[in-house]
Parts: C-alpha cells; structure tokens; sequence
C-alpha cells in the first residue's frame, strides 16, 4: 500500500471513529485521544492529518454532506438533464448517507456547541450559506425550467429545505419513529413541483 492510499486509511479511520465516538459521547465529552484510541492510531497520526479537533468536526460534516451538491452540479451540467428525477434521487441518498454516516447528526451537534467554538460557528455559517447559495442557484434552475412552481423566492426555498433536513434529522435521532425519508415529499410539496413538465 503506497503512502497516499495509508493516509486515507488512517483519515477514514479517525473519522469513523469520530463519528461513532462523537454521536454516543458528545462532541465536548469526546477527547482526540479517545478518538486516536478507538481508532488504533497515536496522537501524531492523528495531527498528521487535522490541526485540531474542531477542523476534525467540520471535515466530518462537510465531507459528509458536500457528495450531494457534488451530484447536482453534475446533473445541472448533463445535457440530457432530468433535475426533478436527479433532485429526488440525490435527496434520497443524502438523507439517508448523511445520516447512517453520522455528518448530520454532526452537523447539529456543531451547531449547537459553536456558541462555545467560535471558529466552528464561523465556517459553518460559512459552510452552510455556500450550500444554501448552491440550493438557491439549483431551485432557480428548476423555477425557469417550469419544474418549480413555488411563488416564494428561490432563496427562501433553499433555506426552508435545509431547516427541514436539519428538523427531521433532529426529531429522527430523537425518536426514530419519525423517519427521514419523510422529508422529500414535504420538501416537493414546498416547491409545488410540476410534474408533467
């Protein structure tokens, strides 16, 4: 194994164990240490790689979430696009992804420490307005393609889909009787969707 494919390893490794550690502990109840520990590495495999544990949270999430605008953007540069059946798609996998993946319940818990971490609420306002710009851009898209048929503005649509999905993400972990692919519908209906077109 070359050198590159070690270091994903060893990043994916600390990352799942993150993700496990941080979703049953806490994030302010979990050390880098105990994260190193349960992942079979030192703390300098762990520094190797994150400059802190902050940055360790906000790769986690990011990384977690970013593989669905990823997608859209390539369906928004397909010729031959069907946005509606890509939206409906790549939303599907997201929720579910992001959440067995553990980035969404990550995403509240940094949201709800970042009073404390002041670095953390600073980039995620600043992760979470490129992803609202991006949903904007896409539902516009999909307004001036007849798909959306919403009178709200397309910014005001993407904000109220991203506090949906942080809602139910919220309420699944809670309660596991609300499920998360409940989310899509509501979302479509939001956008008052036309089918036909």
């Amino acid at each position: 194994m070359g050198n590159q494919e070690q270091s994903q390893q060893t990043i994916e490794k600390l990352m799942k164990s993150g993700v496990e550690l941080f979703s049953r502990q806490g994030y302010s109840n979990t050390s880098i240490d105990q994260i190193c520990k349960h992942a079979g590495y030192s703390k300098g495999g762990f520094y190797a790689h994150f400059p802190s544990k902050e940055e360790f949270l906000l790769k986690i999430i990011k990384d977690g979430i970013d593989f669905f605008f990823d997608d859209l953007k390539a369906a928004l540069e397909q010729k031959d696009r069907n946005l509606l059946a890509k939206f409906k798609d790549y939303s599907l996998r997201l929720l579910k992804e992001s959440y067995k993946q553990g980035s969404s319940l990550l995403l509240i818990q940094g949201c709800m420490n970042s009073n404390e971490l002041p670095m953390v609420k600073e980039r995620l306002i600043q992760q979470m307005e490129e992803w609202r710009q991006f949903l904007t851009y896409f539902f516009q898209a999909m307004k001036d393609e007849g798909i959306v048929g919403s009178p709200l503005d397309a910014r005001i649509l993407a904000t109220t889909s991203m506090a949906l999905f942080n809602g139910i993400n919220l309420q699944h972990f809670v309660d596991e009787r609300i499920q998360i692919e409940d989310m899509l519908p509501v979302i479509l209906d939001l956008l008052h969707i036309q089918e036909s077109k």
